[in-house]
């Protein structure tokens, strides 16, 4: 097929047509795939396969019997999907992706889910129903997400406290839709309050709150956490990326809020691409069973845990700092409407006898969330702010709030 293009007497489309035709209709996947896979007479080079890939006439149903096609080896099968994410097809990735999927999933009582990733070309949470993230993200895929409900996410642990010190607040989790056309729902991703301390019969620093992971696209920042309030002049609970710190007491410190690991992208475009690019391997190992020699990671996405209070025995101990909110990542070609709360939870109170300093736990910081969409977006509403610190034993003692997070809606380029 390649020569007659080649020579100028069919154009691209033609030929796309042609074995778009012989693929679906004569059952030629094999042959095709051995000729992409083999190259032979130097025809179907990497250019003229990635042409052929994003031609409209070679449709999504040809091109999941190519990629699954034994003929097909991995790092080919990988090359059709990056080739379609890498230059904004995102819809063709989609149908693509869901072509031989379950053609519909549908949530109506409440259920955790005991996968990262659920892919269908529709999925549908009723009204009244609640969906669990089984892990810290969850990551649907669909033609079409209508999400009449809730889906709530956990993040990073809070930090663990002795002795009677509060607890850290775990931090918010993550979630990321890939599709079509999405109605979001709500996402409960705010991260939970810190633990007010109820005794001191222990002697102890408190546990620093777990890591969070975020991407961010450039100029956008993950908020602080709050300090943690004094105990004794200069003992505080550090903040971290986006976990409050610990209320100190005396001259034991607050854990530390929980850091994170941070992706920055150039662009929004840059972000979904990558996004799909882990989505891709992920469904190639787990679904198809290909395992191509280098993969993009999934895109695991959370909020930090805050720190727990200091605890000195007999004496004080420090409140529980706020985990840090969570983050949402949304690609649809037209988004519908939708509700984001990922805001940072409170600091704890702190309490000692009288006369003795101690802490309170300082806020979460907001999370993050990003909405691209292709064509249009409906109205969104988003909870980002940070968490209030408790109260400590003097102002000083009082814990900081959080930093406020960021919702950010851009509208992205869709070639196909």
């Amino acid at each position: 097929m390649p020569v007659p293009y080649y020579a100028g007497q069919v154009s691209l489309t033609q030929v796309a047509a042609f074995i778009d035709n012989a693929v679906r209709n004569y059952g030629l996947a094999g042959a095709f795939g051995g000729f992409i896979s083999n190259n032979p007479y130097n025809l179907w080079t990497t250019n003229f396969v990635q042409s052929l890939t994003l031609n409209p006439y070679l449709t999504a149903t040809s091109l999941i019997m190519l990629i699954t096609n034994g003929a097909v080896p991995a790092n080919i099968a990988q090359f059709f999907l990056y080739t379609l994410a890498q230059n904004y097809y995102y819809n063709k990735w989609i149908y693509t992706i869901t072509a031989n999927a379950p053609s519909s999933i549908t949530f109506s009582a409440n259920a955790k889910l005991s996968t990262n990733v659920l892919i269908a070309q529709n999925i549908t949470i009723a009204s009244g129903v609640t969906v669990t993230c089984g892990t810290r993200t969850c990551l649907f895929v669909a033609q079409s997400f209508n999400n009449y409900g809730t889906v709530v996410a956990y993040g990073g642990t809070g930090g663990v406290p002795t002795g009677g010190a509060g607890v850290g607040g775990t931090g918010g989790g993550g979630i990321v839709v890939v599709a079509v056309t999405a109605a979001l729902g709500t996402f409960n991703l705010s991260g939970s309050p810190g633990g007010n301390a109820s005794g001191y019969t222990a002697t102890a620093n408190g546990g620093a709150g777990g890591v969070g992971v975020f991407y961010i696209v450039t100029g956008v920042t993950v908020p602080l956490g709050g300090t943690g309030g004094q105990g004794n002049a200069g003992y505080v609970g550090i903040p971290g990326y986006n976990g409050g710190g610990g209320g100190t007491a005396n001259n034991y410190n607050g854990g530390t809020g929980g850091i994170a690991t941070v992706y920055s992208f150039s662009s929004p475009n840059a972000m979904v691409t990558y996004i799909l690019q882990g989505l891709s391997d992920w469904w190639l190992i787990n679904v198809v069973g290909k395992t191509p020699s280098s993969t993009t990671p999934l895109a695991l996405i959370h909020g930090s845990g805050g720190g727990a209070g200091g605890v000195f025995n007999g004496d004080a101990a420090g409140g529980g700092a706020g985990g840090g909110g969570g983050e949402a990542v949304v690609y649809g070609y037209n988004i519908l409407s939708g509700t984001i709360n990922a805001a940072g939870g409170n600091g704890g109170n702190g309490v000692g006898v009288s006369g003795y300093n101690y802490g309170g736990g300082g806020g979460g910081g907001g999370g993050l969330a990003f909405i691209f969409y292709g064509a249009a977006v409906g109205t969104i509403t988003a909870n980002m702010t940070g968490g209030v610190g408790g109260v400590g034993s003097t102002s000083l003692g009082n814990g900081l709030a959080g930093a406020n997070g960021t919702a950010y809606i851009a509208k992205v380029t869709v070639n196909g």
